[in-house]
């Protein structure tokens, strides 16, 4: 970067010294040129020092190690892959750092992560942590997004805005709460005013996400630090939403059809019967948000659309 900008600095010097009568598309091109190879340099500098500040040492791996003893968790330093994390996989490749898991009944990890997405030519790597809890039942996908200013998580696709809901009271100025089309009720079920005011009280600089039989606190930031400020923070937003998952996992998919019987059609139980349980699942059309371009990918689109237009402009130019 700094050996291109300075060529690009002596050839536009070059271009007004001499004064050609091309010189205004030469040096619009030049500009653009200098400005792409500036901004790709500030990306650069940036996943730099955020990849560095993730790299481990002994000592830092000692300390995980031995907070997780002390609190009933396992470690695991990985690198490894998110696999088992079935609900992002059709999101790019998951990698997995610094992983703890808990040795209770209820699967609970805790881990830092690179996501992986996009083409080899336009390839983009979400970073940041998680802490996911898995639940007995599937339930529709919901997504809680935070709106505390921070930046938001680079993404290739983001939730369409058509899905976002408005909730009562203040709610709406701390969080942004997007669901399926015919999903409404059925998120004011699962977001009661109760877990609305803990989501606002206790839940700060997390994404809550609720998609198949996953509950996951997301952050653009790493979650496993040896910040103990940072795990207060996480284990307050946790503790906040685990009151409410054992409701959760008692919602029921009122749209998922009765299985067929036989060539006779539909079975019709006596009256005396009782009646059958509900289905354990969630309908098609309330597995997955409906998504529209993200920011990652309209940066690639803008990139690619400015060094078009300057190419074009430089040559019709004189």
């Amino acid at each position: 970067m700094a050996i291109g900008l300075l060529a690009m600095a002596v050839g536009i010097s070059e271009e007004i010294d001499e004064q050609a009568d091309d010189m205004a598309g030469e040096l619009v091109g030049m500009s653009v040129m200098a400005a792409l190879m500036l901004f790709g340099g500030v990306v650069m500098v940036w996943y730099f020092f955020r990849t560095r500040a993730r790299r481990s040492t002994r000592k830092r791996q000692y300390r995980l190690a031995r907070f997780a003893a002390q609190n009933g968790m396992t470690y695991q330093p990985g690198p490894v892959r998110g696999t088992h994390l079935t609900p992002w996989a059709d999101r790019g490749v998951l990698v997995l750092s610094t992983i703890f898991r808990s040795r209770s009944s209820r699967f609970v990890e805790i881990a830092n992560f690179e996501l992986i997405s996009g083409t080899a030519s336009n390839r983009n790597t979400q970073v940041g942590g998680y802490c996911a809890v898995k639940l007995s039942a599937a339930l529709p996908h919901i997504l809680v997004q935070a709106r505390d200013g921070r930046p938001d998580v680079v993404a290739q696709a983001i939730p369409a805005r058509a899905q976002a809901l408005s909730l009562e009271g203040d709610f709406d100025d701390h969080f942004t709460l997007y669901c399926p089309d015919g999903y409404e009720r059925d998120a004011l079920y699962l977001f009661t005013p109760d877990v609305m005011a803990r989501l606002i009280d206790r839940v700060h600089g997390f994404d809550v996400e609720i998609v198949d039989d996953w509950l996951f606190l997301v952050s653009s930031r790493d979650v496993v630090t040896l910040d103990p400020d940072a795990w207060r923070g996480l284990f307050d937003a946790a503790s906040a939403l685990m009151h409410s998952v054992s409701r959760w996992e008692r919602w029921r998919d009122d749209r998922l059809e009765s299985a067929p019987g036989d060539g006779a059609g539909v079975s019709v139980a006596p009256p005396t019967a009782p009646a059958p349980a509900p289905a354990v699942g969630v309908a098609k059309q309330g597995q997955r948000l409906r998504t529209t371009i993200g920011p990652a990918a309209l940066i690639g689109i803008l990139v690619a659309g400015g060094f078009l237009a300057a190419v074009v402009v430089a040559n019709l130019l004189p």
